[in-house]
């Protein structure tokens, strides 16, 4: 089979792999169909994040049942079905103690990082990380499910009230999905991106009651005008950060991507605000998979391109990722891209 392999930062390309085998009686091999492209996998590409060498990457995955394991009761050859790529052994301390997104076996586990992952052909996991597709639902769309999940974790970590101010900067997927996320929790918001075209698509596809702009300062003036800010900020951009620590109201949430710098920043000026971040998914996967079944999530428009895995430096590059010329930069190209495998379809 086909697959792509990370070899080291900016290296990887397509090889040929064994199809790999059912080894455990809860075993489920899936003939992969489509698999969403993800900020992480740029990072890998980059070396903004570190992967093992050799790791097919890839996560955000959907497909059809091939064969199961001798205990796999609840799938069948033939199931359309949706992965969830985070594996938890269930039996280590992080496990037992709720924070099984923590896994201690993560190091060596974690797809497309640490093990290998979907950007191929076929794909071996456990009957328990498994969800059945309706037939309504595309391979394409439910790739967002696990995208998705991650942004349930980092709602659920914050004590969120429906009446929360809340501006998301950065209108790309992971922005468009935490408005959904948001939105199904009953908060309304505004979107802020520099991009005209992402705007464009934001505003028509945005979570009703929430509404698309150009500035920060603009979306404030619309939710807060008389304080000048607001309960929560989510930053999806990882460029904007401690910048916007001025508009967020005492005791409010900020969900920033780079945690580390916000972190050092708040111990600088000795001020405390609650900080989400949310790790993979925990316990949200079946919310995921409900949200986009019943079409609550826009799915369809937010996937703006797809391409064959073979033509994957295309689809890199489009989302900003030049691997010929090693440069990784904002694109407005695109919102989400999906790789779809040889011969997949729905």
């Amino acid at each position: 089979m086909l697959a792509l392999v990370y070899k080291s930062a900016w290296d990887v390309a397509l090889e040929e792999r064994p199809v790999p085998e059912i080894k455990k009686d809860n075993d489920v091999l899936v003939r992969i169909r489509a698999t969403g492209v993800c900020g992480t996998d740029l990072g890998i590409i980059s070396g903004k994040y570190h992967a093992v060498p050799s790791t097919i990457l890839g996560h955000e995955s959907a497909g059809d049942v091939i064969a199961v394991g001798s205990a796999v009761s609840s799938l069948q050859p033939g199931d359309r079905v949706v992965i969830d790529p985070t594996y938890y052994c269930g039996q280590c301390e992080m496990c037992r103690t709720g924070r099984q997104n923590h896994c201690t076996h993560k190091a060596v586990t974690e797809t497309g990082v640490s093990a290998d992952g979907t950007f191929t052909d076929y794909y071996v996991t456990e009957d328990r990380f498994l969800y059945k597709l309706k037939d309504h639902i595309s391979y394409e769309e439910a790739t967002l499910t696990e995208p998705l999940s991650c942004m349930l974790t980092g709602i659920n970590q914050i004590n969120l009230l429906p009446n929360f101010t809340t501006v998301i900067l950065g209108a790309g997927p992971i922005g468009i999905l935490y408005s959904y996320a948001l939105a199904s929790k009953g908060v309304t918001g505004c979107l802020v991106d520099i991009s005209e075209e992402r705007l464009a698509i934001a505003d028509s596809i945005a979570p009703e009651r929430w509404s698309a702009h150009a500035t920060l300062e603009s979306a404030i003036h619309e939710l807060a005008p008389l304080k000048n800010q607001v309960d929560m900020i989510v930053d999806t951009t990882g460029v904007v950060g401690t910048e916007v620590l001025s508009q967020l109201a005492s005791g409010g949430y900020l969900r920033a991507d780079d945690f580390e710098a916000t972190v050092n920043y708040l111990f600088r000026i000795k001020r405390t605000y609650p900080i989400s971040q949310p790790i993979d998914s925990l316990g949200t996967f079946s919310t995921a998979h409900y949200l986009i079944e019943q079409q609550i999530i826009p799915a369809k428009k937010i996937i703006t391109h797809s391409y064959p895995l073979d033509d994957y430096h295309e689809a890199f590059k489009t989302l900003g990722c030049n691997i010929s010329e090693r440069t990784l930069q904002p694109s407005s190209q695109a919102i989400k891209i999906v790789l779809q495998s040889n011969g997949s379809g729905n």
